[in-house]
């Protein structure tokens, strides 16, 4: 569970990410959130629950918004939707859980597949966060580094136990 200092620091993170130059003029804004699977369903559902709520209440900015919601499973499975904050509000996205996280074939994971996928996929989304437990690894650190530029490391927000930070090798 979220306290209200971190969902403060999440949206103030966000708004930062929002101010760059050049990274949102207003409009429907487009974001992704890529839920860890590693994380209980319990706490993920929660802190993705918490921070819905919390985006929603902050401003007209996040009351239409396209947002793209990213289960990432494992580096051979990672899932993508359409969905919205209002569904991710009421506590739902997440159905499939158990189906996914108890796979007998449940690898260590890497963020190298991930940012690839964001690159390729979801460039365009103003915002990325990333809500994780941090149970993941960096298998090729050049390649890592290659994928969140040019645009994608400043897009992206790492939510690691409830704490807002860029994403740091």
């Amino acid at each position: 569970m979220l306290t209200d200092i971190q969902l403060l620091q999440i949206k103030n993170a966000i708004k930062r990410v929002l101010h760059v130059p050049g990274n949102y003029t207003g409009g429907i804004l487009e974001m992704a959130i890529v839920a860890d699977y590693n994380m209980p369903k319990e706490e993920l559902s929660e802190n993705i629950k918490q921070i819905a709520n919390a985006l929603k209440r902050q401003d007209e900015t996040f009351r239409n918004v396209r947002l793209n919601l990213i289960k990432w499973i494992s580096d051979e499975c990672i899932l993508k939707e359409v969905s919205s904050l209002t569904v991710l509000q009421m506590g739902r996205g997440l159905e499939e859980y158990e189906q996914y996280a108890q796979l007998p074939e449940k690898k260590e994971k890497t963020v190298d597949e991930l940012f690839r996928q964001l690159k390729l996929f979801y460039a365009r989304s103003k915002v990325i966060l990333v809500v994780t437990g941090g149970d993941y690894k960096v298998k090729e650190e050049s390649a890592a580094k290659a994928h969140l530029q040019p645009f994608l490391g400043r897009k992206m927000i790492f939510i690691r136990n409830g704490n807002a930070e860029k994403f740091s090798f």
